[in-house]
Parts: structure tokens; C-alpha cells; sequence
């Protein structure tokens, strides 16, 4: 059986968050059922993704590669990123894959896991909140292109910009409390209402903060909560142990 190997540091949790969705995706009856996993969080050497796609701010590549070495040094055979932004072509595209190492796309896998969602003939919507980077950059668009069933939904801009604040905001975001105050969770529950208003099956919560706002929930007025964290984590068990899968 093979490691796992997870790049964190690239959100206040999003590593340990990650982590731990793997581990509750595991049958395991003792700590040794568990599967080896390997986490670094390295914030220092991985610049802000954002900030680099829409400022010009430093690429985050070289930061998240020699991570992504660490981890095969250790012995991780199958490594995936808890960040969203991070998937971005822009930066992928220049990452360093160590030999011998799989990495596991998080947005292909939850545009496939998403794909499970259509029914009948007419496209299913699914919505998208995320940074602004995610949004403008187009990330998801990307990959959504190659699932003709599926027609992605976007909210408009001020609601974009609002979720973006209520991630970055320095007194009041996520990043900066790792908790969600009443004022975030109301925006970004009016967000998820605004696509499931116009007929989104499942709203995607492309950025591992906003799943916080969701804690224990699985649907919100009508429409299905993808995180795609999670998702990553069942892709990661299942790439390793495939019958350790719950």
C-alpha cells in the first residue's frame, strides 16, 4: 500500500482540514487500518495564489513543488493541494511533479463527482462560490468546458466580491478568525440562495474556508454543498486503498 501526501499551508487549515477528511473517509477498526499520510504546510515558501493570478504577485509553483518533493522523499506515493485556487493552469502548469508520485487534480475531481449529479436531458446547473481568483480566472469554467451535461452558474460580481471579502477580510474573514462570524455566514448563505433560486441542483464551495459556514450540512435550500476537499480526500483513499474507501 502507498502514502499519502498532502500539500497544506495554503489556508489556515486546509491541510489538517484535509487530512482529516481522508481519515474519516478510511475504514479503519485500530490506528494501524489507517493509511500513511504525510502533510506539510509550508506558508512561508508558498506565496498567495490570488495574489499572484489578478496582482502579479510571486508564483506560488516553486513553493508548492519543493513541498510536493518533501513528500515523496517521505514516501508519498499520491499527493493532492487543499486549495482551489492553487489549480489554476497558471499555476499548475509550472508545478513540479516528483517521479513515481501521482497527483490528484481536486476541481477535475469534483467536476466528476458533480457530473454524478445530472438528470434527464436538460443540462443541470451548479453553482460556484470562491475567491477571486477562482471566479475571474475562470478555473472551474475550464474544466466544466469538457462535461457538456453540466452548465456552470456564476454568480454576479458584487456577490463574487462580497464572498471574496468574506474570506479575506482582515477583521472579519475566515483567514483571519479560522472561524465564521454572523455577518460571513449570512453572505454566504445568501450566495448559495442566490443560486439555488435560479435552479442550481448543487453549489460548489470553491474555497476550503467556506465549507466552515456549512458545518455538519449537506444541502441548503434545495441545493446539494460540494466541498471539494472532501471530495479530494474520498479521491485520495480510493487512489491508495481503494477497499479502505467508506
Amino acid at each position: 500500500m502507498g502514502a499519502i501526501g498532502i500539500v497544506g499551508g495554503v489556508g489556515p487549515s486546509a491541510g489538517t482540514d484535509l487530512a482529516s477528511k481522508v481519515f474519516r473517509h478510511t475504514k479503519a477498526v485500530k490506528d494501524q487500518d489507517h493509511i500513511d499520510l504525510y502533510l506539510t504546510s509550508c506558508p512561508s515558501i508558498i506565496p498567495d495564489r490570488t495574489g499572484f493570478l489578478l496582482e502579479g504577485g510571486d508564483d506560488p509553483a516553486p513553493g508548492i513543488s519543493t513541498c510536493l518533493k518533501k513528500l515523496a522523499s517521505c514516501g508519498a506515493t499520491v499527493a493532492g493541494i487543499g486549495c482551489n485556487t492553487a489549480h489554476s493552469p497558471q499555476i499548475l502548469r509550472n508545478v513540479e511533479i516528483p517521479e513515481g508520485m501521482t497527483f490528484l487534480n481536486m476541481i477535475e475531481e469534483t467536476c466528476r463527482e458533480a457530473a454524478t449529479l445530472h438528470e434527464g436531458t436538460h443540462r443541470t446547473k451548479i453553482g460556484l462560490l470562491g475567491t477571486l481568483g477562482t471566479i475571474r480566472t475562470g478555473i472551474y469554467k475550464q474544466y466544466f468546458d469538457n462535461y457538456k451535461d453540466l452548465e456552470l452558474v456564476v454568480p454576479p460580481g458584487d456577490i463574487c466580491e462580497a464572498v471574496h471579502d468574506c474570506i479575506y477580510n482582515k477583521k472579519y474573514g475566515i483567514k483571519a478568525l479560522s472561524s465564521v462570524s454572523k455577518k460571513v455566514d449570512g453572505i454566504i448563505r445568501g450566495a448559495v440562495d442566490w443560486l439555488a433560486d435560479r435552479g442550481c441542483r448543487a453549489v460548489i464551495l470553491g474555497c476550503t474556508e467556506l465549507p466552515l459556514v456549512f458545518e455538519g450540512e449537506t444541502t441548503f435550500h434545495g441545493a446539494i454543498l460540494c466541498d471539494p476537499t472532501d471530495i479530494l480526500a474520498k479521491a485520495l483513499v480510493r487512489a491508495t486503498a481503494p477497499e479502505k474507501l467508506i
